[in-house]
């Protein structure tokens, strides 16, 4: 009963600081106009080991031995991050009538580009560095390559919203993000898996079981995506019609927004069911065809027109309220995920972080990644589009790394840490190193970057700054 009001009271404080943080956070982007992941990276060395020691492993291995509540609790929070960065996939676009589905679809392709090949180049090569610099085995060297695919859309997505970066540049890093995230995650789980096998003798094998979890994912978020348009576009206005003199706009509101939770965790936790680490796709494709559906050509116009809402613009302001909905359920689960997960940045680690000859190796990774891999692989990926030169070098130069990276990095080592007694602190530290030195070089100096590349637009969103 003890343990079970600790628990509880741990829970309620918890939820009260990461309210709290996310306000405070949204101060200090209005103030700094830095990153928000700084200050939450911050907040949480503060609370973790490294400060008062209010949150460490040791308190997690208390109340979570198995550590299924952190997994499941990060994992919502992450599912939650993926779909809203999906829905909002285009609102960096701030003509939204001047792109037809033709033009969005070549978009698309640019986007397709630039995660698949851009992706996997930079996996490779990152691979290669990690083998031959790092002194990773192969395995890991893989492991890890396919983690530093994964650029982070938490960062990438207020950072051109805020700076009013050219639409189609901003459309194209947004996409990336999003795709190699879901991607990164899929096929580091699939290596680390096909690790956790030969580790206990048995055989894996590793692309079946890639090329099965993405296919679960991706059926998953079409199946629920197709479902939430369907409900969106086709049975919304009938049921509107119908029950017109029932319905209030409130109400109306507040079904929407429901929905789009509804939409996010039945996608999330459906592939989950049915293909361990297919949740984040699964939410990710769903967020995308449910939040774009205008511009792929879902969309009946003349259905929401028909309705007696039609003169005070219901679709257009209930859109509004979602996008704030999720965007705010978003900010709440970053916080949630990096205090979390800060917490089990101890001494030890930022001891061989910081002060031992790995700090210059993670340091050389680190520099190879944003000077050479990263510009090399935007470069190839982006031959015959329609991107400037001096777009293209703003994308080489400007790819940080975020929380999906670190909350993926994070649980390899502790579950080889828990489960097999491999401590192996060159997961997390390099991983931190990533985040952390790409943050604040990359995304802190994109203005200088998106000025000097001149691709910033005349025409500024303020109502994209909320981000």
């Amino acid at each position: 009963m003890l343990m079970a009001l600790e628990f509880a009271l741990l829970v309620i404080i918890f939820a009260a600081l990461v309210v709290t943080v996310t306000f405070i956070s949204h101060i200090f982007l209005q103030v700094t106009r830095l990153p928000r992941l700084i200050f939450y990276i911050a907040v949480g060395l503060l609370i973790g080991p490294l400060g008062f020691n209010l949150l460490n492993p040791t308190l997690f291995a208390t109340l979570d031995p198995g550590g299924q509540i952190l997994r499941a609790v990060i994992g919502v929070a992450v599912a939650i991050i993926v779909f809203e960065g999906g829905y909002s996939f285009n609102r960096c676009m701030p003509h939204e009538q001047a792109c037809s589905p033709m033009e969005f679809r070549t978009l698309i392709r640019n986007v397709l580009r630039l995660s698949l090949v851009g992706g996997f180049l930079t996996a490779g090569l990152m691979t290669l560095v990690f083998f031959s610099l790092a002194g990773f085995s192969l395995p890991f060297a893989l492991l890890m390559g396919a983690l530093t695919m994964i650029t982070g859309p938490t960062v990438i997505n207020p950072c051109v919203r805020r700076l009013g970066i050219k639409e189609e540049v901003a459309f194209t890093l947004e996409g990336e993000g999003l795709i190699n995230d879901a991607l990164g995650v899929i096929i580091a789980s699939g290596i680390f898996s096909a690790i956790l096998a030969s580790i206990s003798g048995s055989p894996f094998a590793l692309p079946v079981v890639v090329a099965f979890n993405l296919a679960v994912g991706i059926l998953i978020g079409l199946g629920i995506g197709a479902l939430g348009v369907f409900v969106s576009q086709w049975l919304g206005p009938r049921f509107l019609k119908r029950f017109q003199d029932r319905c209030d706009q409130p109400g109306v509101e507040h079904l929407s927004r429901i929905g789009m939770l509804v939409a996010a965790f039945c996608a999330y936790a459906i592939a989950e069911f049915l293909a361990h680490e297919t949740g984040i796709i699964a939410a990710l494709v769903a967020g995308i065809l449910i939040g774009n559906r205008d511009r792929l050509g879902f969309t009946h116009p003349e259905d929401w027109h028909e309705t007696t809402f039609a003169e005070m613009d219901l679709k257009h302001h209930i859109e509004k309220g979602v996008y704030a909905f999720q965007s705010d359920l978003a900010q709440l689960a970053i916080a949630t995920v990096f205090l979390l997960l800060t917490a089990f940045l101890t001494w030890d680690l930022l001891y061989i972080t910081l002060f031992t000859p790995f700090f210059l190796a993670g340091l050389v990774v680190v520099v190879l990644l944003m000077l050479v891999i990263r510009p090399l692989a935007v470069m190839i990926s982006t031959i015959r589009t329609k991107f400037h030169l001096r777009e293209r070098y703003f994308m080489s130069f400007f790819g940080p790394r975020g929380i999906v990276i670190a909350a993926t990095g994070v649980f390899i080592a502790i579950t080889l840490d828990v489960r097999y007694g491999l401590f192996l602190p060159q997961i997390p530290g390099y991983i931190f190193l990533i985040v952390l030195l790409t943050v604040i070089i990359q995304a802190g100096l994109a203005p200088f970057t998106a000025r000097a590349c001149k691709i910033c637009t005349a025409h500024y969103d303020t109502e994209n700054t909320v981000e």
